[in-house]
């Protein structure tokens, strides 16, 4: 074995996910996985700095006939010449190349063996052959039961398993979050002390970059709020025509929503990239994130706070609720803007619910007066009380999903809304969950960034209890019930 570098050779059958589990261990979607039997046919090694190495190797060939020709590393002195002598006698021999491949990483690098298994099939004579093949190897050895069908044959694979490997631990590599990767090294640290240097380093290494990327993606969902918050769109010298005026409106306010949009997008990939998947759509061209964009009626149905605590946010907010824009329903104002304060702020969310507020064109300066002839016209930034609960669940979403996304997965994922907030409901992760003092600390924050008081204390206070709250996600049971289309 390597005095320096641990180094794990991961075979077993065809299809049981050993690719499967390399790429969540190294965090790397980009690595081969086929549905074709046998189509990892040469060894891919990867390296995880300089803490340890995987070598994706192929599953086995003709285990049951290659069993004879080994059973006499059982007696031998160093058991590994007999699987050397192996190589050397079969090396160009085709029936067993798979043998020759998967062999060479032990022989020349003393690797540990992870032996991957389909806990959703039986144990078959096959199985038995590979797993003698392996104990006769002498090497540490680790059994790892991943599951992809429905069947359940996990027992009979622990009971027979257990007679030939020094640990054997269930993994779903379709749904391995952070916790889960941490475990297995810690396991394969614990059947081999002299890996536990590199491996307890790993896993530090493992804990620190998961608190930092917390942190990022923080600072990421409050670069948002603040953008999004204080955005305006404005055109000046507007025609004196009324419809000309009109027309110059709507094409205002449709491209305040295109470019708030853009903007809640390009925040979603950010966090994407940060936890290393390259296969959800939004890193593709303009694919959305979510099936819903963020200014839709589902959007504004599915996600922010209940009606309750609207009321309360309202007078909460009070007066900053209305500054820049009116909130409309069916024509009329029920905002008239800062002047009615904090009563008709919690009045106006009661009557609102979850429907989203229209945007009203305002002349810049002028609060809600719009005067023919004016020099400009404006749209944003946007008072609805629950359009910054309404980003942060959206954001929170893309979160959960990301983490609880294996890199394993090869489906292209656009989030269902739907499903997406049942989930969130479901782990007590949406904003209307939220804990009632984190909740109120937030809509300060909120009313501080509309009045452009936001300095870089409060900024940091907000990315704190943000990131409190993605600690929060982090640890919470995630069921996502399709809501990524897997």
């Amino acid at each position: 074995m390597s005095d320096t570098i641990p180094t794990f050779a991961v075979v077993g059958a065809v299809n049981h996910g050993k690719s499967s589990v390399v790429s969540t261990l190294a965090e790397d979607d980009q690595v081969r996985i086929s549905a074709m039997a046998g189509e990892t046919v040469e060894c891919q090694r990867f390296a995880v700095q300089d803490l340890f190495v995987f070598y994706d190797t192929p599953g086995f060939q003709n285990a049951l006939e290659a069993l004879p020709e080994l059973a006499a590393a059982a007696r031998a002195r160093e058991p590994l010449s007999v699987f050397r002598e192996f190589v050397v006698r079969h090396r160009d021999n085709e029936d067993y190349r798979a043998e020759c491949t998967l062999f060479r990483p032990l022989i020349e690098e003393g690797a540990g063996i992870l032996y991957v298994v389909d806990g959703s099939e039986p144990v078959l004579e096959l199985h038995a052959a590979e797993m003698e093949i392996l104990r006769l190897t002498g090497q540490p050895r680790l059994a790892v039961i991943n599951r992809t069908g429905r069947d359940d044959h996990v027992a009979e694979w622990k009971r027979r398993l257990g007679l030939h490997f020094n640990a054997v631990r269930e993994f779903n590599a379709h749904r391995a979050g952070f916790a889960d990767r941490v475990e297995l090294l810690e396991t394969l640290a614990g059947i081999e002390q002299t890996w536990k240097p590199k491996l307890g380093r790993a896993v530090a290494l493992y804990r620190e970059a998961w608190e930092d990327r917390l942190r990022e993606c923080a600072e990421i969902v409050v670069e948002l709020l603040v953008d999004a918050l204080t955005h305006q769109e404005v055109a000046g010298a507007p025609p004196t025509n009324g419809m000309e005026r009109d027309r110059v409106a709507e094409g205002l306010k449709a491209r305040f929503t295109r470019n708030v949009g853009a903007r809640e997008l390009e925040a979603h990939r950010a966090m994407i990239r940060l936890f290393g998947h390259r296969r959800v759509r939004a890193l593709t061209g303009e694919a959305p994130v979510y099936d819903a964009d963020l200014f839709s009626a589902d959007t504004w149905r599915a996600f922010g706070l209940t009606t309750r605590q609207l009321v309360g946010a309202g007078a909460l907010g009070g007066a900053a609720t209305g500054v820049g824009v009116d909130v409309l329903l069916a024509g009329h104002t029920l905002l008239a803007g800062a002047a009615i304060g904090g009563l008709a702020g919690a009045a106006g969310a009661l009557v609102l619910g979850w429907r989203r507020p229209e945007l009203k064109v305002t002349v810049p300066g002028l609060g809600q007066r719009v005067r023919l002839g004016g020099s400009a016209l404006a749209v944003g930034p946007y008072g609805a009380i629950n359009f910054p609960w309404i980003l942060m669940d959206r954001a929170m979403g893309v979160f959960c999903y990301v983490i609880h996304r294996a890199h394993a997965r090869r489906d292209e994922a656009v989030i269902d809304s739907g499903a997406l907030k049942a989930a969130l409901e479901r782990a007590g992760l949406s904003s209307a969950r939220w804990p009632d003092a984190d909740r109120r600390e937030a809509e300060r924050h909120f009313g501080r960034i509309r009045r452009g008081r936001m300095g870089p204390e409060e900024r940091e206070a907000l990315r704190d209890l943000v990131t409190s709250r993605l600690v929060v996600a982090g640890t919470a049971p995630w069921r996502d019930g399709g809501a990524g289309g897997g």
